[in-house]
């Protein structure tokens, strides 16, 4: 948040690319997301290394991000030879579109993945 906020305060630059693990996970990239729209920086929203999941989460925010600000929803889930979820973005339009499921719209490979390390409810 305080290197963002440095970015702004500053004008350091045009745009960022928002990395959501970098940022500390979904909720701290939000909260990137809204400081940069805020100061009409433009995002590309992308992630380290990724994986069916990740991209998953990528293109969810992505979807966020109003069109003038968005540079690009960088596709990484290629990047990771283990297929641990299945996730079935569409593309049309010169983007990609999240499903029109709950949570991150994924089905999770658990063979994959293994047993939780911790489940929290039922």
């Amino acid at each position: 948040d305080e290197d963002i906020a440095f970015i702004v305060a500053n004008d350091l630059a045009d745009g960022i690319g928002l990395k959501i693990s970098k940022a500390g996970g979904l909720t701290h990239g939000r909260r990137h997301r809204d400081i940069c729209r805020a100061a009409g920086l433009t995002m590309s929203v992308q992630e380290t290394a990724g994986s069916a999941i990740a991209f998953a989460a990528i293109v969810h925010l992505g979807a966020t991000i109003p069109t003038r600000l968005l540079r690009c929803v960088l596709k990484s889930d290629d990047m990771v030879t283990a297929k641990t979820a299945k996730f079935n973005a569409q593309y049309g339009d010169g983007g990609v579109i999240p499903p029109d499921l709950p949570g991150l719209g994924i089905e999770v490979d658990h063979a994959v993945l293994g047993e939780p390390l911790m489940v929290w409810g039922n």
